[in-house]
């Protein structure tokens, strides 16, 4: 390249025809301008892609060609168009109007006594600010390579910041299967830009649900990504990559060319593992890139794998639970009674209490499982405020398998709404302390009150212990008609414990 001045009458060479390429816009009035800078920078290349040019000759026009591309890479803007002020003007419309603080302008002027450099630079958020005197085709060339490598750094850390805000949006209930698809779009999108110069990048699986045969894409970014979710993966891959899927597979063996990489990671809990591919990669990946991708394929297998073993925990869990219920709702449904001890007696002050029938059944069922899980995840009437709200986290966690079960709709949110206000109190003092006084149902309080006396048992204190302790209480841990139903009846709801 010559260090000839640009801007000379020079031929007009043709754009060559590239897949990938970065944008630059070029505004400017002069038309000459347009041609020779095509010529200067035809031949550019940066991280194995061209330049893709689109012109403009007014500001006005350079607004709506940064509407239409707000992807551009570079504006190489004039100052003085229509007005003297034309291209400053653009200038402020991409950073404020827009709100487009990626694309890289640089100001060009052959007048620059109109707008001084200084004040130029100051007063508008631009990167560079060149006269067209001094701008050579090496200058050009210089400017439009630190500008790109300044895009380019600023776009990997807005992608990987939307990655990293994808995967902490997850993170709040990652073991789901829909956390689990932002969690992966969030990697795959991060991959891209720390990787550099990748067309695009997959991560796929075999769902039996969709095809037991082949790799499903189940995130992607770059290009087309929006039309691959949920297709086989095959029909994303270049030939060399089809080639080496199966021996990919087979082995464990990464595969890498020139343009792809495709790595396999197998799974721990399932039949197969995952596959990572990265198409269209603009130069030879270094080995601290492939331990990165590596990395990555192995740890997406070990939150999958946490993911499905919590899965199989809850269902596992919920099952259990309904075979319990099975059996206590077949015995109130022959006898009209209930079979447990924590069941009857939840009965007994529900009764005194002129609760519902139907949510007396309910209420009976929610109290034998209460009873059940109560030893396991229930505070003691000793347990501080910081213990208890590490067992009300674990309760939460218990109860979590049951939802679903529509064979006992009424008795889930009941049981499940219990643990969300166990640790209330009637006067507002409780763990969380949000809920006070007639905002927490009576069933609810019926239901903390029995898992308290199971809790006692739990280690080593009998009921009657237990249920004196809470008669003798000040006013304020359960509302005043439950604590004269208890009084009144506590004779009869210690024979139905007592062998508990």
């Amino acid at each position: 390249m010559t260090d000839h001045y640009l801007f000379a009458d020079e031929p007009v060479i043709a754009q060559e025809g590239l897949n990938e390429r970065w944008k630059i816009l070029i505004v400017d009035d002069e038309p000459e301008v347009h041609a020779v800078t095509r010529l200067a920078l035809s031949d550019f290349k940066f991280l194995g892609r061209g330049l893709e040019f689109y012109s403009a000759e007014s500001g006005e026009e350079g607004c709506k060609l940064m509407r239409e591309h707000p992807d551009a890479a570079i504006i190489l803007l004039d100052v003085v168009m229509e007005t003297d002020d034309a291209g400053l003007k653009v200038a402020r419309y991409i950073r404020e109007d827009l709100d487009n603080h990626f694309t890289r302008i640089i100001l060009r002027t052959g007048q620059p006594g109109q707008a001084p450099e200084r004040t130029v630079i100051i007063n508008y958020d631009i990167n560079d600010y060149k006269s067209k005197t001094e701008l050579t085709a090496q200058k050009l060339f210089t400017a439009v390579m630190s500008s790109l490598r300044s895009y380019r750094d600023i776009m990997s850390i807005e992608h990987s910041r939307r990655g990293l805000e994808k995967i902490l949006h997850s993170s709040a209930d990652l073991f789901s299967e829909q956390s689990m698809d932002t969690f992966l779009d969030g990697i795959v999108q991060q991959l891209s830009w720390l990787i550099g110069g990748v067309r695009q990048v997959l991560y796929a699986e075999i769902d039996p649900e969709r095809n037991a045969e082949e790799f499903t894409v189940r995130a992607a970014f770059g290009d087309e990504a929006d039309n691959l979710f949920g297709r086989p993966v095959k029909a994303a891959l270049p030939i060399e990559a089809l080639r080496e899927l199966k021996s990919v597979v087979a082995t464990g063996k990464g595969f890498y060319s020139d343009t792809t990489a495709l790595i396999f990671c197998p799974s721990h809990t399932r039949a197969t593992g995952g596959l990572l591919c990265l198409t269209g990669i603009a130069r030879p990946l270094s080995d601290a890139e492939r331990d990165l991708l590596r990395l990555f394929s192995e740890q997406v297998q070990v939150a999958l794998s946490n993911v499905l073993r919590e899965h199989d925990c809850q269902q596992f869990v919920g099952e259990l639970v309904e075979r319990v219920l099975n059996l206590e709702h077949h015995q109130l449904l022959e006898e009209g009674k209930a079979q447990h001890p924590a069941g009857r007696a939840a009965l007994i002050l529900a009764d005194a209490l002129a609760v519902d029938g139907k949510e007396q059944g309910q209420l009976a069922l929610a109290a034998t499982l209460m009873a059940i899980i109560g030893h396991v995840a229930e505070p003691t009437l000793a347990t501080d405020s910081n213990a208890g709200r590490i067992y009300y986290q674990r309760l939460m966690r218990l109860t979590h398998g049951l939802k679903n079960r529509d064979n006992y709709a009424g008795v889930i949110p009941l049981l499940q709404a219990a643990c969300a206000t166990r640790y209330e109190r009637y006067d507002g003092a409780g763990i969380p302390g949000e809920v006070a006084a007639e905002q927490l149902p009576i069933t609810q309080q019926i239901l903390a009150l029995l898992a308290i006396v199971y809790a006692e048992l739990a280690v080593g204190k009998q009921p009657a212990a237990t249920l004196k302790q809470l008669s003798a209480e000040p006013e304020g841990r359960f509302s005043p008609q439950l604590m004269d139903a208890l009084r009144n009846h506590l004779a009869t709801v210690l024979a139905t414990l007592e062998n508990a």
